[in-house]
């Protein structure tokens, strides 16, 4: 089971996860991803280049990504 996301530490929104293939047409991994999340109110993200399923498979990929955006704190 995936953690759940923690509200923007800047805003206080919930954000939201966009997969992202890793492949366009015949160019790139095909059947991997990546995960990256976004705050569609203050603009805030966490993009983890090699957070991808070229490393690990798509479960730990996205609780990677996950794990990421909660340890996020605000900054003054």
């Amino acid at each position: 089971m995936s953690e759940q996301l923690k509200p923007c530490p800047f805003c206080g929104n919930i954000p939201y996860i966009e997969k992202i293939p890793l492949w366009h047409g015949s160019h790139g991994y095909y059947g991997c991803f990546k995960f990256d999340i976004h705050c569609d109110k203050c603009g805030c993200t966490v993009n983890l280049g090699k957070n991808n399923t070229i490393y690990t498979d798509e479960k730990q990929a996205l609780n990677n990504a996950i794990n990421a955006w909660n340890r996020r704190t605000k900054t003054k």
